[in-house]
């Protein structure tokens, strides 16, 4: 008999198989957990490969799934039939990938501020309540994250070519990443429909790169960043009643020194102790899938 925790991505799947002692027995990447971008058949496809690399469902007690995107119902429906045509009897959970994130980075109360192509923060108290806020797309929200910072690096590309801004070192950088060195490129490159967010998130490096050399508009743009990020944290705080607790910084900006992380650690020292996550998300959700039935978890 194995327990399993899984952390579902858009790029690909981890997961992670541990014995009854809860001892860890190995870790397996498939491919995408996306529903939307690779179709039902895929998405079913997916759990029997899972299923069949684990030696069946049947052996396996608990599970839990951590992904992004499961508001979708189609998610949660497609796995509870995947798991009974498997063979599934035992207990099993779906939830946000914040959760797990925040399960592997600390084992108390505390929050978790993630800051990649998106940006979220999410908590949980002494009590067991738990508490988000951001995390609702780019197009309305994501303050702080790489597409927010990579937003403001254009934004003050096409400032300083008005004579509007001081960002002129941003807008030459800009340019090198273009095909062409004309105000039309950058309006084509943000405009085409064939400009994702992940494409607009990249243009953060020059933030962090420009701050580094000590430019001033780049270092505006993180020092916003930070702020927007902090709020999050404070919004979480405030409902839970976790003034002063462990913060953990998690996401690929934040996921290693650099001068984002250094600013966004400095905003929020005065709201608790930030820190580095003890373990990855993946070790959460199996974490959680652990204590659903040591009675631990939720």
């Amino acid at each position: 008999m194995y327990i399993a925790g899984i952390d579902g991505g858009g790029t690909h799947t981890r997961l992670e198989l541990r014995d009854d002692q809860n001892r860890l027995v190995c870790r397996r990447e498939f491919g995408p957990f996306n529903l939307n971008s690779i179709g039902e058949a895929a998405f079913r496809g997916l759990f029997k490969e899972i299923f069949a690399d684990c030696g069946g469902a049947a052996a396996c007690e608990r599970i839990c799934f951590g992904a992004a995107g499961i508001s979708n119902p189609r998610v949660e429906n497609i796995l509870g039939e995947e798991l009974e045509e498997a063979g599934f009897r035992g207990a099993w959970k779906l939830c946000g990938d914040q959760e797990i994130a925040l399960r592997g980075a600390m084992d108390g109360p505390g929050v978790a501020v993630i800051a990649g192509t998106g940006s979220i923060c999410f908590g949980k108290n002494q009590a067991g309540e738990t508490a988000r806020s951001g995390g609702y797309g780019h197009l309305i929200d994501d303050g702080g994250s790489g597409y927010a910072l990579g937003r403001d690096v254009l934004s003050q590309a096409v400032k300083a070519l008005d004579g509007r801004g001081k960002g002129n070192a941003i807008l030459q950088r800009v340019y090198d990443r273009l095909p062409g060195n004309t105000p039309g490129e950058i309006v084509s490159f943000v405009y085409s429909p064939d400009t994702r967010k992940s494409h607009i998130a990249a243009f953060s490096s020059i933030a962090l790169e420009l701050a580094e050399a000590g430019d001033e508009t780049a270092a505006e743009i993180l020092d916003q960043g930070a702020k927007d990020l902090a709020e999050l944290t404070v919004a979480v705080q405030g409902r839970l009643g976790l003034s002063g607790c462990p913060i953990a910084l998690l996401g690929g900006l934040l996921a290693e020194d650099n001068p984002y992380r250094r600013v966004v650690v400095r905003q929020m020292q005065v709201l608790g102790a930030p820190m580095a996550p003890a373990h990855d998300a993946l070790w959460g959700a199996a974490q959680m899938a652990w204590e659903m039935e040591s009675g631990n978890g939720e």
